[in-house]
Order: C-alpha cells, then sequence, then structure tokens
C-alpha cells in the first residue's frame, strides 16, 4: 500500500496529521464521483446485453448520470410461451402495491386484473398513457358501468387517476411503487420489447419518480372519480 500512499500524496489527494491520513478537498471530491462511478458500472455489468442494446437516449441526461442509484438490478423476461400473458414477476412485484404510478407507451389488457385488483386492495394508482394508446383504451377496454365488469378485460378506470401525454415517448414504461421500480426500454432500433428491468431500495425509487416526473410533465389530466 505504501507505494500508492505517496503517489495520492504527491497528487495532494491526501494528507497526514499525527500519522492520521485524511482525503484533501480534491480527494474527497473524486472518491465520491468515484463511488457514482462504481454504481453505474455495477448496474451496466449486471444489465449488460439488455442495456447496451437498448435505447437510453430518452432518458435525461441528469438522470442518465445517475443510473447507478437503480442498484442491484434483475431483469425480467418472458418464455416464447407466455410472451402475450402478464409476466408473473411482474404481477408479484406490484399487486401489493399500496402506492403506483405508471407511465406508458403500449397498453397490454391482460394487466388488467393486476391493476383493479390493486385497485380493490386500496392502491393509490395512477396511469399514464400515450394519447394513440389512450384513444385504444377508451375504445375497447374502459368499464362503464353498464356491462358485467370482466377483471380479465376492462378497466375500472374510474377509480384511477389518468392521464395522457402526447405520442412519441421514448421508453416502453416506468412505473413506481413503494417498494419497486420497473423500467422498460426500445431496442437500439425502436421496437418494442417486453422485458424491464427491476430494482428495489428507496434510492432507486427517487430516481425512478424522477424519471416519470420528467416524462409526464405535460401530461393532460383525464377526469375521472378520483382527483388528480
Amino acid at each position: 500500500m505504501i507505494p500508492q500512499i505517496k503517489k495520492l500524496e504527491e497528487w495532494d489527494l491526501i494528507t497526514n496529521k499525527d500519522r492520521v491520513y485524511y482525503l484533501t478537498d480534491m480527494g474527497r471530491a473524486i472518491a465520491n464521483n468515484s463511488k457514482r462511478l462504481l454504481n453505474i458500472l455495477c448496474v451496466y455489468e449486471h444489465n449488460h446485453k439488455y442495456l447496451a442494446t437498448h435505447d437510453l437516449s430518452g432518458i435525461s441526461p441528469h438522470l442518465l448520470d445517475r443510473i447507478g442509484e437503480l442498484g442491484p438490478c434483475k431483469l425480467l423476461e418472458s418464455d416464447l410461451a407466455h410472451v402475450f400473458d402478464a409476466n408473473d414477476d411482474v404481477v408479484k412485484a406490484m399487486i401489493e402495491a399500496h402506492f403506483c404510478v405508471t407511465l406508458s407507451n403500449f397498453f397490454q389488457p391482460q394487466y388488467n386484473k393486476m391493476y383493479n385488483t390493486m385497485l380493490k386492495n386500496g392502491c393509490n394508482l395512477t396511469l399514464v398513457y400515450s394519447e394513440s394508446v389512450y384513444e385504444r383504451i377508451i375504445s375497447e377496454y374502459i368499464y362503464d358501468g353498464k356491462a358485467e365488469l370482466d377483471d380479465v378485460k376492462f378497466l375500472d378506470w374510474k377509480r384511477v387517476k389518468f392521464f395522457v401525454i402526447p405520442d412519441g415517448l421514448e421508453i416502453t414504461e416506468i412505473s413506481v411503487t413503494n417498494d419497486i421500480v420497473l423500467l422498460g426500454l426500445f431496442d437500439s432500433d425502436g421496437r418494442f420489447d417486453s422485458r424491464y428491468i427491476l430494482s428495489t431500495g428507496e434510492r432507486s425509487r427517487i430516481w425512478g419518480l424522477e424519471l416519470y416526473e420528467y416524462f409526464s410533465r405535460n401530461a393532460r389530466h383525464i377526469e375521472t372519480d378520483v382527483k388528480g
């Protein structure tokens, strides 16, 4: 260790007082930023194949610089036989939530059952969809109180805080609950991918909420029985 300590002293990154070494102000600044770099590398290492082949350009630069705050992540993917079914890992991660915001560029009606269950359990649920997705939901999947509520098809939307954003959202989805963050990205060719990155922890939730707020800043409120 002695040669390394000597090198740090030569660069004025540490100082010695009473045979105890301390970081200088610049040494502390470098150490703090090194931690950020290591966190980013950790996220990238565990999700290299996914992140290297997907489009990150839509994420605000100041958030992309902090993507290491996601911490240890897990890639959720469905096998080919169930690619059009609700992902069991997603459902398990979200269904017990008492708070959830979801902003999405696509709509999968197979998740309506999960959302309706969350609402029955008292979840404070906010859904934000792109304009074209919203039009599809309204035309085919909204429960209007006349037909019998089918948990599989219809969304009990009157109990949801509902918002619409312009088309052109540059990620597939960001969902944040009281426990987890789900992030979905288009691949590098702009194609939809049903896989998600799952992250937990308070720092990842803060990051996820900031990303959600960034993309929903121009959202238009749709009137329901829940005040926005």
